[in-house]
């Protein structure tokens, strides 16, 4: 009888840890068919990574990389095995590096998103910006995993803010000369003019003509600046449309150089000239002719009365012919000379007799002749003289 109750009670206990196996066994299956459904989707998700059209990385705990997308090693042109760890900073613009660096570190840190704009290398060696979104991620039971990061090029936005933040400087430079430059010479004529309607019975002939020679300093000055407003808006439209042509080089000069002898003449300037009577070249006329006023303008200016002033030309070879511009007046420090064409730069400087400068001339120099496909170059020692040096095509190009 008793043996009978402990096979009993046996056969049921066995009956109840076979259910319990049973049961085990169940929910071990379906662990394991909830495992390689979470496999397959990280698969599809690592899949989709893959074909994604930003740029996408992965981190470890220990803050390397283990992972980028087929869209960031065909940007790279580098391999997995470049890249992984912290072989992809190698990429990142060496000024743009330590940023880079403690924005990742500091958000890996407080487990935070970030956003950063950074500049990298792409496979053909140049440098483009980059926004990189980084975010933690983390596993099924909310445990840290590392970050995960998606990077967009966003070059053409950058050279956008930056043409937005020049047009803006142009704007301001324009509403600066308008305020200021013009207004200067505006008022010395009224100045004048009204002194000559005052007191014009009282003076004697060698005072009216130096009156009239201030009044025509001025109106010269006044009409160079307008000149080269003009010439500036046009530029700002888009309106200065080349149209080259054949001429003789001294003969042009001779003709566009009669204000501009006047001021030299006034400083007791000596102007020479090494030029070819017969040199030619394929240029717009009056683009030439602008280039010519302003650079022979700006030296007179910056020299000093009883100084010499050399206009040259030569041929380079049989498409180019170079041109020089020399002085010997005050020429220009390395600041001034790093800021030439920029119209934000502090360059603004008066002449030696006070002569007013907005910088204006030197940008449309370098638009002109680089519409011509020349080049401007400049040489200057401060105290020494200045001379610039820019290339025009001599024939049309055959």
């Amino acid at each position: 009888m008793k043996g009978g109750l402990k096979s009993a009670i046996m056969e049921n206990e066995i009956s109840q840890l076979r259910e319990k196996v049973k049961t085990l066994e169940q929910e071990v299956s379906v662990l394991k068919r909830q495992q390689i459904d979470i496999n397959q989707a990280k698969e599809l998700y690592l899949k989709i990574f893959e074909e994604f059209p930003a740029l996408i990385w992965r981190s470890r705990l220990d803050k390397l990389c283990d992972y980028f997308n087929k869209t960031w090693l065909e940007f790279t042109g580098r391999t997995m095995e470049q890249e992984f760890g912290n072989g992809w900073t190698e990429g990142v613009h060496p000024d743009d590096f330590d940023f880079c660096l403690k924005t990742y570190v500091e958000a890996f840190d407080k487990r935070e998103a970030f956003l950063m704009e950074y500049r990298m290398k792409n496979k053909l060696g140049e440098y483009r910006w980059i926004r990189d979104f980084g975010r933690p991620f983390f596993d099924l039971d909310n445990s840290f995993l590392g970050y995960i990061g998606s990077c967009y090029d966003i070059t053409e936005i950058k050279d956008n803010e930056l043409k937005l933040i020049e047009l803006n400087t142009t704007k301001d430079k324009f509403f600066s000369l308008i305020a200021h430059d013009l207004r200067g010479p505006f008022n010395g004529l009224l100045g004048f003019t009204k002194l000559l309607e005052n007191k014009l019975p009282t003076l004697d002939p060698e005072q009216i003509q130096k009156i009239a020679k201030t009044m025509r300093k001025s109106a010269t000055n006044l009409y160079n600046l307008l000149e080269n407003l003009l010439e500036w808006s046009k530029m700002q439209q888009g309106l200065n449309a080349i149209d080259p042509e054949s001429f003789v080089v001294m003969t042009e000069i001779i003709e566009r150089m009669s204000d501009i002898q006047e001021s030299a003449i006034r400083k007791e300037i000596t102007l020479k000239y090494d030029i070819r009577n017969d040199l030619m070249i394929y240029a717009d006329r009056n683009m030439f002719a602008a280039i010519i006023r302003n650079l022979a303008s700006n030296a007179i200016k910056f020299t000093h009365e009883g100084g010499n002033i050399v206009i040259g030309a030569k041929p380079m070879n049989d498409h180019w012919v170079e041109f020089s511009v020399e002085d010997k007046g005050i020429g220009m420090n390395q600041h001034l000379l790093e800021n030439l064409y920029r119209l934000d730069g502090k360059t603004n400087r008066k002449g030696t007799e006070k002569e007013p400068s907005t910088g204006l001339g030197l940008i449309i120099c370098k638009e002109f002749i680089e519409k011509h496909g020349g080049e401007l170059r400049v040489e200057s020692e401060e105290g020494k003289g200045t001379t610039f040096f820019f290339t025009l095509p001599s024939n049309m190009g055959d």
